[in-house]
């Protein structure tokens, strides 16, 4: 498994996707020392590239696609206002199996990074 966490420092989360960006980032380095490859990348600023930001939008099947696209989020919001989760089964994949933050529907409300991260952990 790979898991690649995207923020911007610089940017504060929207309310409607609202992410604790360093909690986060704790539980990506907590994946990281169970041996999970996982990496938060903080964007300072710069535009995520447009490969990953493509591969969420596209990679995951619709019931767990992230809220990245036309009726969510776009490019510019990727990593920045909307922190970003990609989840991929194996460390060569180039697209996620799963994206965060998304619409659950057995949950019936959006699961976010954080969230997504607790319930990695508790996997590994």
């Amino acid at each position: 498994m790979k898991v690649e966490f995207y923020y911007d420092s610089t940017v504060t989360p929207g309310a409607t996707f609202s992410c604790d960006n360093a909690k986060a980032a704790e539980l990506v380095n907590q994946l990281a020392a169970k041996g999970v490859n996982a990496k938060a990348s903080d964007l300072k600023g710069q535009q995520v590239a447009f490969m990953t930001y493509n591969a969420a939008l596209t990679g995951p099947k619709a019931q767990v696609r992230a809220v990245f696209g036309a009726k969510g989020a776009l490019q510019e919001d990727f990593g920045k206002t909307v922190p970003a989760l990609l989840v991929f089964e194996k460390d060569a994949d180039r697209y996620p199996t799963e994206a965060f933050p998304r619409s659950d529907k057995e949950l019936q409300r959006t699961l976010g990074c954080v969230e997504a991260l607790e319930l990695l952990l508790q996997k590994v």
